[in-house]
């Protein structure tokens, strides 16, 4: 409470509060004017891809994480017309986290989010989309929040979800999470106007969300599509109209044939996937349950990136069935914490109270939401890791919302009015924009030695050429500069540096290139002159 900012939120509630009683409680809410009805959830979108967009550094923001290298560069490929490329020679040189590097090159994700982002690419904007995604998703936030609450909690929903703790870190980002979002609040939406209507337009644009996120996130949609599920099958049995429900199983099945055509296209057969082949050439306990999978890995990572693999390793060593109790309740804290957190703190009367009056669509999401929880149980990682949940987050703002729409009715007498729901809002997202502003230079500071290396490389160095990556084992280990080029016969390739052996191998294998040499230690580039004596065995 020592938080100036939870005295100025708690004063502002109280002024509003004492404006509203003083000219008397509302007589209801106002007919809305057309451009009112569309012109809110446009300005939500503007305003939130503009957030994003600032806070990420730009649509041409570098890729951090380890992830989000493998989403770019699978969507770099998908751009071009391409599932993969050849192995490149000598793999190891080349190796990448969430990328395979023989017998093909290909990101191990399923495609469903590198399709989302592709068409950046064409712009040389990759992360364009994403910063879309956070525009639509607020819209649609919107949209459903009205109509389940009004539209005054609808911009408080906004607001606070703007403002939720360490969310920035996934919205502003080329995480998957930004595509299955912003497809959990569209699929919500057709399922409520396909319940109001019954169009059979509706319930097939539920079906293309659900199957666009499950070739995305496949786990977070089938706690999705779940219930979801359960609603349309009662339904079906109570009206006997089936046909609309086959027709969207059947838009659902199509997405869904795209993982064997996946699978085909990049390893040759429809039953193996990138994924599975992955795990088991690197990573064979990176896989849902309890427990640790001790099985031996068929390939051997870098020295540079087992640090971090031994992190996650220990992860899932420690990831048994009698610590789940003990996994639930650290895991909840986190995120229960960036909801109140804080000058935050003021929301929690909020959140109890939004619990229990929550409208009945809401429940239904807080169901969706209690079930994602308890589905990614079964994986192992941190708990600060609250990307998994991502998609969950306008729920819990929309929650807080119903509470503290509630305690304010009680406060003023009256009903929260738009306006007074606007000025409210702009006060909420002025306490947050600390933390907005703390995301922004966050972001930065993340993406500065990946900007200073690409500079580097462009000012010293000439493409086509071979660049050779010595990595500081003092460095980050979850900072890796070896990124594979979707384009690679005109690109500078960036390898890891194998010493004098593995070294003379790559200068036989590309003959035409000039060799460098980059000391991340020193930050120096040396041209480097390795005779190619011995062919590749």
């Amino acid at each position: 409470m020592g938080d100036p900012r939870f005295l100025a939120i708690l004063g502002l509630l109280l002024v509003l509060a004492l404006v509203v009683r003083r000219y008397g409680p509302p007589q209801g809410q106002a007919h809305q004017a057309p451009w009112l009805v569309w012109g809110v959830p446009v300005l939500a979108a503007v305003v939130t891809a503009g957030l994003t967009a600032w806070v990420w550094g730009g649509a041409d923001a570098p890729a951090v994480l380890h992830d989000e290298s493998a989403y770019l560069f699978q969507s770099a490929l998908l751009a071009r017309g391409k599932w993969s490329l050849p192995a490149p020679a000598v793999p190891e040189a080349f190796a990448q986290p969430a990328v395979l590097v023989t017998p093909v090159l290909t990101a191990k994700m399923p495609p469903g989010h590198a399709m989302m982002i592709a068409p950046g690419h064409w712009l040389g904007l990759p992360g364009l989309v994403p910063i879309l995604l956070a525009g639509f998703t607020a819209a649609l936030l919107v949209l459903l929040a009205r109509r389940i609450a009004g539209q005054a909690t609808a911009l408080l929903t906004l607001a606070l979800w703007l403002t939720q703790a360490g969310q920035w870190r996934w919205r502003a980002s080329y995480l998957s999470e930004t595509t299955t979002a912003m497809l959990w609040l569209l699929g919500w939406y057709a399922l409520l106007r396909w319940m109001e209507s019954k169009r059979t337009g509706w319930l097939l644009t539920l079906a293309a969300a659900a199957g666009w996120g499950a070739l995305t996130r496949p786990l977070t949609m089938l706690a999705f599509a779940a219930p979801i599920g359960v609603v349309v099958l009662r339904d079906a049995l109570r009206s006997k109209r089936w046909k609309p429900v086959f027709g969207a199983i059947a838009v659902g099945a199509v997405w869904l044939l795209i993982l064997p055509l996946q699978n085909r296209e990049t390893l040759g057969r429809w039953s193996s996937s990138p994924l599975s082949l992955y795990t088991k050439q690197y990573l064979p306990f990176d896989r849902l349950g309890f427990g640790y999978d001790s099985t031996a890995p068929a390939l051997g990572l870098p020295a540079d990136l087992a640090p971090a693999m031994e992190e996650f390793a220990q992860l899932h060593r420690e990831h048994t069935v009698g610590s789940a109790p003990r996994t639930l309740v650290e895991r909840l804290g986190v995120l229960v914490n960036q909801l109140t957190s804080r000058w935050r703190m003021l929301w929690l009367p909020a959140l109890v109270v939004g619990l229990i009056l929550v409208p009945p669509a809401g429940r239904f999401a807080l169901g969706t939401l209690l079930l994602l929880y308890l589905s990614y149980l079964l994986y192992a990682h941190e708990s600060y890791w609250t990307a998994y949940y991502y998609e969950a987050t306008p729920v819990a703002a929309l929650v807080i919302a119903v509470g503290l729409s509630w305690l304010f009715s009680r406060l003023a007498g009256g009903e929260i009015r738009d306006p007074v729901a606007a000025v409210l809002a702009l006060g909420i997202l002025a306490a947050g924009s600390q933390e907005i502003g703390s995301a922004h230079q966050i972001r930065i500071n993340e993406q500065r030695p990946i900007r200073a290396f690409d500079e580097l490389l462009r000012r010293t160095t000439a493409a086509p050429s071979l660049i050779l990556v010595r990595p500081d084992p003092g460095s980050d280990p979850h900072l890796s500069l070896i990124r594979n080029d979707p384009n690679p016969n005109a690109a500078r390739l960036i390898a890891r540096d194998l010493g004098e052996p593995g070294n003379q191998r790559l200068a036989t294998a590309y003959p035409d290139r000039t060799v460098y040499l980059w000391d991340q230690k020193t930050n120096r580039v040396t041209p480097r002159a390795i005779p190619a004596k011995d062919p590749i065995p």
